[in-house]
């Protein structure tokens, strides 16, 4: 297959990160948009064509949640977890602060005290999923 677009100066934060946002996002526009035939079909050949892709991503996704659920407190397991998902884990007054790669864009706190009991852990899985995965 043919380089059919430069990817731009932001830098991947895991291997194959910019090619598996890109594919998702086709996959979405396909889905959403089931009449616009021609686009459609342009968008379903270049998924096609990279359907053997490796999805980094969502085994990121699937290990944030298996790791964070039924939590409301960090331990040492979860930091372990978090750092080998290429996260950051900063120990601050009242919340830790987790960041992909140490990037402050791409932040999530945690409590140091969980309050919200067996939600707590999924909660932040999915602010965690949504801002970095």
């Amino acid at each position: 297959m043919s380089k059919i677009l430069n990817v731009g100066n932001e830098p991947e934060m895991y291997e194959h990160e910019t090619e598996e946002i890109l594919l998702d996002v086709i996959a979405k526009y396909i889905a959403d948009h089931p009449n616009e035939l021609r686009r459609v079909d342009v968008l379903t050949s270049v998924l096609e064509a990279n359907k053997q892709r490796s999805t980094n991503a969502e085994k990121k996704r699937q290990r944030i949640k298996s790791a964070l659920k039924g939590v409301s407190t960090m331990n040492a397991s979860l930091k372990k977890d978090l750092q080998d998902l290429g996260c950051i884990v900063m120990d601050g007054k009242k919340h830790y602060k987790i960041r992909l790669n140490g990037d402050t864009r791409y932040q999530a706190t945690m409590a140091k005290t969980g309050s919200d009991g067996n939600r707590g852990g999924s909660n932040l899985a999915s602010e965690i999923i949504k801002i970095m995965f």
